[in-house]
């Protein structure tokens, strides 16, 4: 199954489980940011990260500068208990 598949799959999952209040909603902030043109002063794919220090999920602070050193990385953030 390939990703335009999937997306859909999950879209209909979701219109089964999530109240459609919440969705609407969901949709009408998805439009306030394409709206927004947010896209244009993102990030793209293929631009270079200013370098950082962040904590890693011991609490210890990392640069990212060091562990480029080592090899590539791959950087994920997680927003916590919703």
């Amino acid at each position: 199954m390939g990703l335009k598949e999937q997306l859909n799959d999950l879209k209909q999952q979701l219109g089964r489980e999530v109240p459609h209040e919440i969705l609407v909603e969901i949709g009408q902030f998805v439009q306030g940011l394409a709206q927004s043109g947010i896209e244009k002063t993102s990030c793209q794919a293929g631009d270079k990260m200013p370098s950082f220090i962040l904590p890693n999920v011991a609490g210890q602070m990392v640069s990212s500068e060091a562990i480029l050193a080592k090899g590539p990385m791959v950087l994920s953030f997680y927003r916590g208990i919703w």
